[in-house]
């Protein structure tokens, strides 16, 4: 994969361009932004995106819109972890209804607006996109897991705890969290106490973790400290330099030998 230069990202004819070698030019609709975000290498295909690291922003150009789409749907297939964007065209402000069709971005496709809307840096400008994001909603989160771990049937407990934990939505029934416990054995060693941690470090990191977000979303620190080293492996910074959720959920999935 080749290196763009730093601090570089065209948009032109509806399609994104990254650069590296003098003289060379790479098209392509897909774009890769990797932390600390300072350069944008091309990907050549969705193919490529397995070895993506955690924290990765894609980014889709292209006209017609349904095959950028389509190529942004692939690449997310194969790294669900990678945060999916896409710039909007010129004088269009939303992608519905053809957004609807695509169940693997309609919950968490961050659209850029037209580079001609915004003066400065572009890369700065996508990232500063994925921190506006809204939060991942219990569902979604839920949702994100049971694909990952290809099984529905833990979707439900799973949108139970992650509703207790942000929304204070008692998981309840005739379940017990040591019953919820027993059925998450079965999957891996997280417990329902884990899984709702997991919940808030996933809010807390779309949140921004510097302070970007919505304060009420980010966890303590002395929290969110412990549990990047417990979840994730991590220090603090790391947390901190990566953008989204998604890369949350994985790498905790990663540690803890569920994928």
């Amino acid at each position: 994969m080749n290196r763009a230069r730093r601090g570089s990202l065209f948009w032109a004819v509806g399609t994104v361009r990254a650069w590296s070698e003098p003289g060379l030019e790479l098209r392509s609709q897909l774009v890769v932004l990797t932390a600390p975000y300072g350069a944008a290498p091309s990907l050549r295909s969705p193919e490529n995106g397995t070895g993506l690291p955690l924290g990765s922003l894609v980014f889709a150009s292209g006209d017609p819109t349904i095959a950028a789409l389509a190529e942004l749907t692939a690449l997310c297939t194969r790294a669900p972890w990678a945060v999916p964007c896409f710039a909007l065209p010129t004088g269009q402000e939303s992608l519905e209804p053809r957004l609807m069709l695509v169940t693997e971005l309609r919950d968490r496709l961050v659209l850029v607006p037209p580079w001609s809307a915004y003066q400065g840096d572009a890369l700065a400008h996508v990232v500063t996109c994925v921190r506006r994001r809204a939060p991942p909603t219990p569902g979604v989160l839920a949702r994100w897991v049971a694909r990952r771990l290809r099984d529905r049937d833990i979707e439900a407990p799973l949108r139970h705890q992650f509703g207790e934990a942000l929304q204070g939505t008692w998981a309840g029934g005739d379940w017990s969290v040591a019953s919820y416990s027993r059925l998450f054995s079965q999957y891996g060693p997280y417990t329902a106490r884990d899984w709702r941690a997991l919940a808030r470090l996933c809010v807390h990191a779309q949140a921004g973790a510097l302070g970007d977000g919505d304060p009420c979303a980010r966890l303590p620190l002395r929290a969110a400290l412990a549990y990047a080293r417990r979840y994730l492996g991590i220090r603090y910074q790391v947390l901190a330099e990566r953008v989204g959720w998604e890369w949350v959920l994985e790498g905790a999935l990663r540690r803890a030998q569920y994928v």
